[in-house]
């Protein structure tokens, strides 16, 4: 079985395409990448690392409030923010590259149905554009962090976005299961990543330089969240009941791997770092916080599932009560 166009479009696929079509003509404008050629960010202040100040948020760390990190010395609490900051970019490359990226090539080479027009493929070439500047941006961001805190040699084991999606895809024979895997992953990461970002690009306290490299970031892909709500939209539309019924299964499915803590990268960099008590933290955070749905604000995916009509069978419904996202 083929990704093939078997479903008339709604009326609300329509107003996506429009949309979609709106936001490739306004590209050009809107596109840090574009931007950037007309900043001077050499001479910019805030991109002068300030060795005071911290790398990330407390708040964003699984083990917070472990009375094990909060009784650590000073100095440590700051090289365990650094690594975050390094976790956080690291993260980012690895959404880019292996999730976004790939959904934007299965859109361009006309593999998926609703979004195989001029525009569609317009807005995913525009897209890619953006990811590659947001992976030498993020990319810089380590580079410096690694160099100033002395973590050079650091390196990080794989993230559980891309390890579990790449595992739900080998569990499926047919191309198109293996696509939409894909693409329902994108979306659903386009669709927390802004969010993310937001937290960061507000935060006045943390390196002034990460503060800025976030915001940039943050611009796009406030973009890139409207893109690809309205993508699912018009792919949706255009599946065979039982590809939707995949869809529908996927999507719940793609929200707990990204609320993932990511605890065996924490335990790495913990263990890097010469923290006497990984162990402990890593493992009380299993216990209570492997998967944090409450971290995370997935309404935008339910209300997507709403809108494209997921919800109303009760397949679907079981499909997102499975995943502890419908009380």
């Amino acid at each position: 079985m083929t990704l093939t166009a078997s479903i008339p479009g709604t009326q609300k696929t329509s107003q996506s395409r429009k949309l979609l079509s709106k936001m490739a003509s306004n590209w050009s404008r809107r596109a840090k990448v574009v931007q950037a050629k007309k900043q001077n960010f050499e001479n910019n202040s805030e991109l002068v690392f300030d060795s005071a100040r911290d790398e990330f948020r407390i708040d964003l760390l699984p083990f917070k409030d472990h009375p094990a990190f909060l009784e650590a010395p000073p100095e440590m609490q700051k090289q365990i923010l650094s690594c975050g900051w390094i976790a956080y970019n690291e993260k980012t490359v690895d959404i880019e590259s292996k999730v976004i990226s790939p959904a934007c090539s299965h859109i361009i080479y006309q593999e998926v149905p609703g979004s195989d027009d001029g525009i569609g493929r317009e807005i995913a070439s525009d897209t890619l554009v953006d990811e590659a500047y947001h992976i030498l941006l993020v990319m810089q961001a380590c580079r410096i962090t690694r160099e100033k805190r002395g973590l050079e040699s650091l390196k990080l084991p794989s993230f559980n976005l891309v390890k579990q999606m790449t595992l739900e895809k080998a569990k499926y024979s047919e191309r198109w299961q293996k696509i939409l895997v894909q693409i329902v992953t994108a979306t659903v990461s386009e669709v927390f990543i802004s969010d993310y970002l937001n937290l960061l690009a507000k935060d006045t306290n943390i390196q002034p330089m990460n503060r800025l490299i976030v915001d940039t970031h943050r611009q796009d892909e406030m973009a890139h969240h409207s893109i690809f709500i309205n993508l699912a939209k018009c792919i949706y539309s255009e599946l065979s009941p039982q590809q939707q019924e995949f869809f529908a299964d996927i999507l719940p499915k793609a929200v707990r791997w990204f609320a993932n803590s990511e605890l065996e990268v924490w335990q790495t960099m913990l263990e890097y770092l010469g923290f006497s008590k990984t162990r402990e933290v890593i493992a009380d955070c299993a216990v209570t916080d492997e998967v944090n749905l409450s971290r995370i604000d997935y309404s935008a995916v339910v209300l997507l599932a709403k809108e494209l009509g997921v919800l109303d069978s009760q397949k679907g419904i079981d499909s997102f009560a499975r995943q502890g996202l419908l009380k």
